[in-house]
């Protein structure tokens, strides 16, 4: 609306009057939130210079160490530079290469707003059917090819068709990158790692725009197209890195094995675990390396080992079980079943463990889990897990999966978790600094 508004009122009055009504708005909100009253909080550390930049450290070495959140940060540098020539460059393109007049400039503005907020609308209802990687490749790609059929258009509602298209496109890869963002990052660390981002976007974004300049030399449509082609490259990406790249097929692959769970082949009874099962699990669970020679026999005494077939299902969802299990080798998925229809909420490897919820929380399993490959896990029994727990880095990293999961789940499945133990979960979030 602010768009479009400020071209009706630059087409028809003196421009200063959007200037006015611009200021006129910041007065409004600066007076509503004079009006809040707000409790004073204690601070609980000193805030400076040097803390900050302890706490962007803090937030880089958690972000390059976790590998999907290191795959999103890669792409940020390129998107950024390319929305901040795209940013700086449309009104040129608008005036000089489309012919619009101020009126026409900022409808084209504000319905790209339009297309962003119904898609947006549209995401609540769809992001749950596709991979957080896959919309942003969806949207990067999309993004960029109505670019470059924008940059090439001399009608001007042509192109406010399309750049409302290319809002619309947007949606999918903002919304994704905070689902990666929120479900890879534990609370006390989110806003780290946020920071991270946003510099490494306001900088990039800088760079697009100075980048804009080069207009003056090369010709607006031509920097249109280099804006828009800069989106290409963030969507290949997104194919193939690390924790966002998954091929279609491999995605209905995993479907099947969750949707067949219920009637797949169960555990078996398994044998005896060894410290060499131990040290095999320890090299690819480095919180583990922590553990006494006294608390490593007491883990492996109480633990068994399971080979698992390709499909083999693990937990199903709704059962009780209180074993958690970590994957010494080979891979496993999770899925639940909404409304007739699975979706995939995690791919583990080995290192990676899951059934902590009911191994902490004594709960109905949460979800479906299948071997999607030849795999072996260490089954660990409830009251052996929660011994674990004494051990610090190992608290911390639980407590972070066991939220992140907590978090996944929708609406509609809120009600299971009705009956925590509250005190238990006060408990954790204590015991692992949270």
């Amino acid at each position: 609306m602010g768009f479009a508004a400020s071209g009706l009122i630059a087409s028809q009055f003196p421009i200063e009057w959007a200037f006015y009504a611009d200021a006129a708005t910041f007065l409004f909100s600066a007076l509503c939130i004079a009006l809040i009253g707000i409790r004073t909080v204690k601070p609980e550390g000193a805030t400076n210079v040097a803390t900050v930049f302890r706490n962007m450290r803090s937030g880089i070495a958690f972000l390059l160490n976790t590998p999907v959140l290191r795959s999103v940060y890669m792409l940020s540098p390129l998107i950024g530079i390319s929305f901040g020539m795209w940013n700086s460059l449309l009104l040129p393109f608008a005036r000089q290469a489309l012919g619009a007049n101020e009126f026409e400039y900022g409808l084209q503005e504000g319905l790209t707003s339009v297309g962003f907020v119904v898609s947006s609308l549209l995401m609540a209802r769809l992001a749950s059917r596709l991979r957080e990687g896959q919309w942003l490749v969806i949207s990067y790609l999309g993004m960029g090819l109505v670019g470059i059929v924008y940059a090439s258009l001399s009608s001007v509602w042509l192109a406010i068709a399309m750049v409302m298209i290319s809002g619309f496109m947007n949606a999918p890869a903002s919304i994704a990158r905070s689902l990666l963002v929120q479900r890879n990052t534990p609370r006390e660390t989110r806003g780290r790692v946020a920071s991270v981002f946003f510099v490494t976007r306001d900088v990039a974004f800088l760079i697009g725009m100075a980048a804009a300049g080069l207009a003056d030399v090369w010709g607006v449509r031509v920097l249109m197209v280099a804006s828009a082609m800069l989106v290409l490259v963030p969507g290949a990406l997104a194919l193939v890195l690390p924790g966002l790249g998954q091929p279609a097929a491999e995605w209905r692959r995993m479907v099947q094995l969750l949707r067949a769970a219920p009637t797949a082949p169960r555990l078996g009874a398994g044998r005896a675990a060894t410290l060499a099962d131990f040290d095999l699990l320890a090299g690819k669970l480095p919180a583990l390396g922590g553990l006494s020679p006294k608390e490593r026999r007491a883990l492996v005494n109480q633990s068994c080992v399971l080979d698992l077939p390709v499909g083999a299902t693990i937990v199903c969802c709704g059962e009780k079980g209180s074993e958690a299990y970590f994957i010494l080798a080979g891979r496993a998925i999770a899925g639940i079943e909404e409304n007739g229809k699975y979706r995939s909420l995690e791919t583990m490897h080995a290192g990676d463990f899951f059934g902590e919820i009911a191994a902490l929380m004594d709960t109905p399993r949460t979800a479906n889990v299948v071997a999607s490959s030849s795999t072996t896990l260490l089954q660990v029994p409830a009251p052996a897990f929660r011994q674990l727990m004494q051990n610090p880095k190992l608290s911390q990293l639980v407590h972070q999966k066991f939220f992140e999961r907590m978090s996944r789940t929708t609406l509609g499945e809120l009600p299971r978790f009705a009956t925590l133990d509250q005190a238990a979960l006060k408990d954790l979030r204590t015991e692992s600094g949270g």
